[in-house]
This record gives structure tokens, C-alpha cells and sequence, in this order.
């Protein structure tokens, strides 16, 4: 595959090379070609001194890369405009490969998984309010955003970076209190995928323990199903219980576990995935 190619799939966003988090990723490709693509993924990975390989897959070729060295870790039902995405993964290094803390993750999840429910919507606390957020809300958002992660996979704690994700179609919703942004949520929108991520959850530690991400939750997924997105998903820290039992309680569904996937708070760490189709998925 020629350089010019590969600009061209990055630039169309087939193909994402995220330095920040050494991993690069392939959305969309030609299934005659696999062996090309995953040459190109190396040869990418190598010039950008990536470490893990990552295919969002479909189920018919799920064979075919795991015969190439790949393997699945899981699966985004409904990711490509309700097809289901077999994520498959590849590490250029073995300490890449391996988790840190497998048992501690074993133990959230079933922790997570015995406090499963509907996603019942539940009213906020007395003192709180909810709205959509703005760009005006901007700076505040990356403030919140950066006293709760000491590291994130995008620069959360750049308001001209908050304020980007907005206008590109990035919904966000804020609980506030006394006037003050106490927890926020959103979710990334890919129109051209038909599928929306639930991400850049931040409770301030003020108000930790509330039960504000559920109704945040709830109406982000409102907002989605009137914008026609009826394909989410979120990930969650494996190896701390809170947005996993966040996850459960609101109905989502977990299908894997991403190794060494991004950094966040404390370096790489294994992301869990949850999902939650609100119309029916298939796979092709």
C-alpha cells in the first residue's frame, strides 16, 4: 500500500494512527485485501512507534485475521450503523499484551454484573440541575476534566480541544450545582458509523457518590434516539468498579475486555466494553 493510500485512509478516518496512546486503528477496509492492511498496519505502527494493532472487524472475516496473528477481544454490536464490530487486536510487544491486573478486573466485573439493571431513570439529588452543555462551558469542562485524570486518551484538559469535540458533533450533558459544574458526561457521535460512544464521565470529587451519571446517562441516550443514533457503547476502566457498575445499572452489556488499550489516569490500562443497541443488530 502506497504512502499516498495510507494518507488518504487517514485523512477519510478509516484509518486513526494515535500516537498519544501508541496504537493504531483500522475502521473501514477492502476485505479482498487483509494480508495489505495488515502489512500496512505494521509498517504504520512501526514508523510511529506504535505498540498494539487494533481492527474493527466484520464477522465473516474474524477467521481470516485471527490467521494473520490477531486476536478478538471482544465485539461493539451495532458499531457500524447497526453491523456488529469484531474487535481484533494485535501486540508488537508482549508487555503490551499483558495485563496488569487480570484478577482485580475479574473481581469489578463481577462485582459490576450482580448490580445489573434496566437503566431505570432516577431524579437527581436536591440542589442539582441538568442541561445540554455549550461551547461557553468550555473552560470549566477542562478544568473538571483535569482534576479528576491525572492522564486521559485525548487532551480533555484543553478547552480548545473540549470546544473542537463540540463542533464536530460531540454531545455534552452537565449536572450543576450552586451554579458549578459537578459531574459531565458525553457522547462522541460517528454519523458515519450510525453509533455513538459514552465517554468523559467526571464527577467532581466534591460531589462523588451522588448518583449524578445515571440521569446524565439517561439523557444522553434520550438525545441519541431523537438524533437516530441507536447504536452505544462506553468503556470502562477494568480495574476500577465505577463506571462499570454505572454501566450495568444502566442496562448496557458487557462483550470484552480491550488489553493495555489507552492511557488513562495512572498509563495503559485494560478498557471493559459495554453496550446498549436500542434497535435490533445483525451481523454480515
Amino acid at each position: 500500500m502506497t504512502q499516498t493510500q495510507i494518507e488518504e485512509m487517514l485523512a477519510a478516518g478509516d484509518l486513526v494512527d494515535d500516537r498519544q496512546n501508541r496504537r493504531v486503528k483500522l475502521h473501514l477496509y477492502d476485505r479482498a485485501r487483509l494480508k495489505e492492511y495488515d502489512q500496512m498496519l505494521r509498517q504504520v505502527a512501526e514508523k510511529s512507534n506504535a505498540t498494539k494493532l487494533i481492527v474493527y472487524g466484520k464477522k465473516r472475516d474474524v477467521a481470516e485475521w485471527l490467521a494473520l496473528g490477531y486476536r478478538q477481544e471482544g465485539i461493539i454490536d451495532g458499531f457500524f450503523r447497526g453491523e456488529n464490530a469484531y474487535m481484533l487486536t494485535a501486540y508488537v510487544t508482549e508487555e503490551r499484551a499483558t495485563s496488569t491486573a487480570p484478577e482485580l478486573a475479574e473481581e469489578i466485573l463481577a462485582l459490576s454484573l450482580a448490580k445489573a439493571g434496566a437503566g431505570e431513570e432516577k431524579p437527581l439529588p436536591e440542589g442539582y440541575s441538568m442541561r445540554p452543555a455549550t461551547e461557553a462551558d468550555a473552560e470549566e469542562l477542562a478544568r473538571l476534566y483535569g482534576l479528576v485524570f491525572a492522564t486521559y486518551p485525548t487532551p480533555m484538559d484543553d478547552p480548545e480541544y473540549v470546544r473542537k469535540t463540540m463542533q464536530e458533533g460531540t454531545v455534552y450533558f452537565v449536572v450543576e450545582h450552586a451554579g458549578k459544574i459537578a459531574c459531565a458526561a458525553s457522547a462522541e457521535v460517528s454519523e458515519r458509523m450510525g453509533s455513538a460512544e459514552m465517554t468523559d464521565c467526571a464527577t467532581h470529587p466534591d460531589h462523588a457518590g451522588k448518583g449524578l451519571l445515571q440521569p446524565l446517562f439517561c439523557a444522553l441516550e434520550k438525545k441519541m434516539e431523537e438524533a437516530g443514533i441507536y447504536y452505544l457503547y462506553t468503556l470502562t476502566r477494568a480495574q476500577s468498579a465505577g463506571m462499570n457498575v454505572t454501566a450495568a445499572k444502566m442496562g448496557y452489556e458487557y462483550r470484552g475486555r480491550l488489553i493495555n488499550n489507552c492511557t488513562i489516569f495512572s498509563g495503559f490500562e485494560d478498557m471493559n466494553i459495554w453496550v446498549k443497541p436500542l434497535r435490533q443488530t445483525r451481523d454480515e
